[in-house]
């Protein structure tokens, strides 16, 4: 195990967002008790996803893909709203994809290697660059590619501001020089995004609100008179899929110009400084810009208004790995 501390991608998209949360997450190794709604549908799709990948990479027949994700999400026992629109989208996902063809060479595989300091080509001698590609293809036309799976609720037609904005996330780069450290010869990433199934379950109209017609007596078009059902919801998710494939399906093959991933490697450099600074400080500032982002509240609000506190175990529990997404590294957090 390396005595060299971790940067992953996630760990400098925090760190970006609130030093604090940075502090708490990864120097104390705090994490929230359960895993909040708001990313458990991400975590069942990134299962399914991990299964339909790596049924190709063991030569599966084409219609055991889609019935291995699906097993793989129903093993995670999950709502059954959840399961029904990941269920959904994987079936959308498969009959969209199922015919490109690209040889899978590794699913789900990690990486850990030299943070080099651009300005010198020298090695940091307190931190190491790590993280995990979701897939390792090759094309038809021979090229060796990363892929990389996103969810989202972004617009992600092409010309969007999604994918206009990838030419400014490093982690395309670093995960370049991190399949490479594993002796791939990368030449492009394929970038897989889905959007999100935003339906709702339709409820019943409350009974105070409800109205009739005069002339038969039923609620009126927009209203009901029961919930609506698992399999109701499921047939509606399902039809809004088969008709809007382009809205929740994109891949792009995306590119690093040499100037990109020179600019990528000074952004990483950098934060790792500035996390060594603030760790030696033991200066943490908080960013209350940062408190409520894409609708959700920070699970450490509450910690850093000074109402809650990091040793309530229904809240919080601490993790002796601060990168659980890498199951090869088992250590303590980074910092007293």
């Amino acid at each position: 195990m390396s005595a060299l501390q971790i940067i992953t991608n996630s760990r400098a998209k925090d760190f970006r967002a609130c030093n604090r949360l940075h502090h708490l997450r990864y120097n104390l190794g705090y994490v929230p008790a359960t895993e909040p709604e708001t990313t458990r549908f991400g975590t069942l799709w990134h299962d399914g996803q991990d299964a339909w990948w790596s049924a190709i990479k063991a030569g599966l027949a084409q219609e055991d893909w889609l019935n291995s994700a699906i097993d793989a999400m129903r093993a995670k026992s999950p709502d059954a709203f959840d399961l029904a629109r990941a269920e959904e989208l994987m079936a959308g996902y498969h009959i969209r994809w199922c015919a490109e063809a690209y040889e899978v060479l590794e699913v789900e595989v990690e990486f850990v290697c030299d943070l080099l300091n651009p300005a010198t080509n020298a090695a940091s001698r307190t931190f190491q660059l790590a993280g995990k590609l979701d897939a390792i293809v090759r094309d038809r036309e021979g090229r060796v590619l990363m892929a990389e799976h996103k969810t989202t609720s972004e617009n992600v037609g092409v010309g969007s501001e999604y994918w206009r904005r990838l030419t400014l996330d490093a982690q395309i780069s670093t995960y370049f020089r991190g399949a490479r450290s594993l002796g791939y010869d990368i030449e492009g990433c394929l970038y897989d995004v889905v959007v999100k199934p935003k339906q709702q379950l339709l409820l019943a109209t409350p009974m105070e609100t409800r109205k009739y017609t005069k002339k038969t007596g039923e609620l009126y078009a927009n209203q009901r008179e029961t919930d609506e059902t698992i399999w109701e919801y499921r047939q509606r998710v399902r039809d809004h899929i088969a008709e809007n494939p382009n809205a929740y399906f994109q891949r792009g093959d995306v590119t690093r110009l040499p100037e990109q991933d020179e600019d990528a490697a000074y952004d990483v450099w950098h934060i790792a400084r500035m996390i060594r600074e603030g760790q030696t400080a033991n200066r943490h500032p908080k960013n209350p810009d940062a408190c409520s982002r894409w609708g959700r509240t920070c699970a450490f609000f509450d910690v850093c208004c000074g109402i809650a506190s990091l040793d309530d175990e229904t809240q919080f529990k601490r993790i002796d790995n601060p990168h659980p997404e890498l199951t090869q590294i088992t250590r303590k957090p980074e910092a007293a």
